[in-house]
């Protein structure tokens, strides 16, 4: 994620620079994502799965530096059966939609209370497995810390990795119009085939990197106060501020465009300001707990997945659910 740093002894050309390289990598990434997303189906699940594994293989890689030995092939297992569950349920839930049956109704609430059992048990399995590797643990490894950090990075990337696949089939323009709201994208017919498969993504990531942007150019150009000295030092209150802001402006843009009430769209854009910097200063924890600068370098200088994909990952379950629980089930809208 784009930190909110101090502007201490920051130049205005490096500064830009930096900010348009990150820019440029940012562009990249997003097209293709999105381009990817747009096709669906097992495609985007083969992206999907090739970013979690890549994440979770830097997660595993970087805790060696402490000497612990998660179970890697365990771990990267689970994930991918977390994945292939969650893309078989959101099939079996578009057969549901092309029989005619309402979105969530009983036989579709039968689909989701399934993936879900699916998925605890894939946890289960991923807990004793573990406990069953340190059988033949090595002299002087922690049996507690080696299983621990192998449940963790299934739970922390595999688990949330699952909801980018099930926010791809979350058609939030069709969930509004049938709260009789009107999406702008029904006046731009060769916008609306596009933001109806990928409002959702769009609806969390826009906001998201659009206020990590602002925090980074905020935090660099106005920063003065500390946000979380002990944790990270670089990031500033004023930096977090601005991030905060753009993303309440970004959740207001994309919900016009989907149908969605400005009051809805801005506590989501605020909620996902929140926990989007609370994921980016938890895994600066991590970071720091394990004396490392990022934790991959997939994006070169702009680190690896979990760098870029921290807030994202921590925002996509809260949005996913608002809509799941609040707009189909309660009508908000």
């Amino acid at each position: 994620m784009l930190g909110t740093e101090n502007s201490q002894g920051r130049e205005p050309m490096p500064l830009l620079l930096k900010f348009l390289a990150r820019a440029l990598v940012a562009v990249i990434g997003l097209s293709v994502f999105f381009s990817v997303g747009y096709l669906g189906g097992w495609l985007f699940f083969a992206v999907v799965v090739g970013a979690t594994i890549l994440a979770l293989h830097e997660y595993y890689s970087a805790l060696r530096v402490k000497d612990i030995r998660p179970n890697a092939k365990l771990g990267w297992l689970c994930a991918l059966l977390l994945l292939l569950i969650a893309q078989y349920g959101e099939n079996l839930r578009q057969g549901l939609a092309h029989d005619g049956q309402a979105a969530l109704g009983v036989a579709d609430l039968n689909v989701v209370t399934g993936t879900l059992h699916l998925s605890l048990l894939v946890l289960l399995f991923c807990v004793a497995g573990t406990l069953i590797c340190q059988f033949r643990m090595r002299e002087g490894q922690s049996a507690v810390v080696n299983s621990a950090t192998t449940v963790f990075g299934v739970v922390y990337i595999g688990l949330l990795f699952s909801f980018v696949l099930r926010m791809r089939y979350v058609d939030i323009a069709g969930l509004m119009e049938v709260q009789g709201q009107v999406p702008a994208l029904v006046l731009y017919p060769w916008a609306a085939d596009f933001w109806r498969s990928m409002g959702s993504l769009i609806f969390v990531v826009g906001p998201v990197w659009l206020g990590d942007t602002v925090a980074f150019l905020a935090g660099n150009l106005w920063g003065r106060h500390q946000l979380a000295p002990r944790i990270s030092p670089g990031k500033t209150i004023e930096g977090s501020l601005g991030g905060l802001a753009a993303s309440i402006l970004g959740a207001l843009i994309a919900g016009w465009w989907l149908g969605m009430g400005p009051v809805s769209s801005a506590l989501l854009g605020l909620m996902m300001g929140v926990v989007g910097q609370v994921g980016d200063l938890g895994k600066s924890v991590l970071k720091r707990d394990l004396g490392i600068k990022d934790f991959g370098t997939v994006f070169g200088p702009h680190g690896g997945v979990l760098d870029r994909f921290d807030a994202i990952l921590f925002s996509l379950p809260l949005v996913y659910w608002y809509f799941w629980f609040l707009v189909t089930r309660v009508g908000a809208i």
